[in-house]
């Protein structure tokens, strides 16, 4: 018989290095329609700007998030619009300081963000979210976000 295999999952931890703290913030959205996903931001020391940065530009609402305490959000109330359903993700990428990238998923992306080909993200529609970014995004390597790079729309395949 075959010794069954379980998927690991990544444990949320907290990283000290030299005087800066690592945290992970994750975040379930919900959209108009009744879907739900979750996301990990990880982040220098709180990653509660960026979420704060990304829920103005989606249409998406958070259900719940953690970054030590679990909160709920009882009454979300997402945005009924285009590209309202969270298998719509628009990829952020940074450059990081040690040269690697940082990503954000920005769930249910307000359809003003992009340029006119509707795929590409504008950067300029979007200027708070990469100021929160900035410094406090961290990538895989703990390294923090320098800059933005690019931004686009990512399909995911139906259910």
């Amino acid at each position: 018989m075959l010794a069954r295999q379980e998927a690991r999952l990544p444990q949320v931890r907290l990283v000290e290095r030299g005087n800066m703290t690592n945290v992970n913030r994750s975040v379930v959205w919900v959209d108009g329609a009744g879907g739900s996903t979750i996301t990990l931001i990880r982040a220098l020391t709180s990653a509660s700007s960026i979420e704060t940065e990304l829920l103005a530009v989606s249409n998406a609402d958070w259900f719940n998030e953690w970054e030590g305490t679990l909160n709920i959000n009882t009454s979300p109330a997402p945005t009924i619009a285009s590209y309202q359903s969270i298998a719509q993700v628009a990829t952020l990428n940074f450059l990081c300081a040690d040269g690697t990238l940082a990503e954000v998923r920005l769930v249910a992306p307000k359809l003003s963000i992009f340029l006119a080909d509707g795929l590409t993200v504008d950067s300029t529609m979007i200027t708070s979210l990469i100021t929160a970014c900035v410094g406090t995004l961290l990538s895989a390597t703990l390294s923090p976000a320098v800059s933005f790079v690019a931004g686009f729309l990512e399909k995911r395949p139906s259910r």
